[in-house]
């Protein structure tokens, strides 16, 4: 069976040495998160703006710009548990473009599902978790030492998953996926598995 973190853990942890572009920037491989000329968006009335209008070339108009920080809130998100922060987890927000469920980062944007901190993986959900799944450790030959009971194998891990959604369809992209295997903290270098931006590791720290 899987072990299960002690902790201790804080309330929130951000990405060290985070700022805007550092994951999801604007690299070839990322560029699908951008609005583009030939997307079906229309270009914003300067004379009306509207909260929905693009902002072309910085996200989403009236989103704020992601810090890096995930949050932990049972109140509003207990499913989550004790070993869960999201971005949209920040303390004072609420409902509305303008309060954090709406987040501009690197080239790409994404938003939590209604504003409901209820669904926060109905969509794009910046995230950061213990998952018991069981990570197999790659032996010499290249299979996995399961069968030896590698302590890898019987361990879980810490996720870091970077979402944004796409313009026009809203459809969710994985940005950057990494882990951290075992260890009763969060905190720590992940490897990159997956996602459009190649960043190899990303190290979160407690604040």
């Amino acid at each position: 069976m899987p072990s299960v973190p002690t902790g201790p853990t804080v309330g929130s942890y951000r990405i060290a040495g985070y700022q805007d572009g550092l994951v999801g920037g604007a690299s070839p491989e990322c560029d699908l998160l951008r609005p583009h000329y030939d997307s079906g968006l229309k270009w914003p009335d300067p004379d009306n703006p509207r909260p929905e209008d693009p902002l072309w070339g910085a996200g989403v108009r009236g989103g704020i710009t992601w810090d890096g920080t995930f949050y932990r809130d049972l109140t509003r998100y207990p499913a989550g548990g004790q070993f869960f922060w999201s971005a949209y987890l920040k303390p004072g927000t609420g409902p509305g473009i303008k309060n954090g469920y709406w987040l501009n980062f690197g080239s790409g944007w994404c938003h939590l599902a209604n504003d409901d901190p209820s669904q926060v993986l109905s969509g794009a959900a910046p995230r950061l978790f213990y998952d018991v799944g069981c990570v197999p450790s790659r032996g010499a030959n290249g299979g996995t030492n399961a069968a030896s009971g590698d302590a890898a194998y019987s361990s879980g891990r810490w996720k870091l998953v970077i979402e944004a959604n796409m313009f026009v369809t809203y459809a969710v992209v994985n940005v950057w996926t990494g882990i951290k295997a075992g260890g009763n903290d969060p905190a720590g270098v992940y490897t990159r598995l997956s996602g459009c931006d190649s960043t190899p590791s990303l190290f979160v720290e407690a604040c």
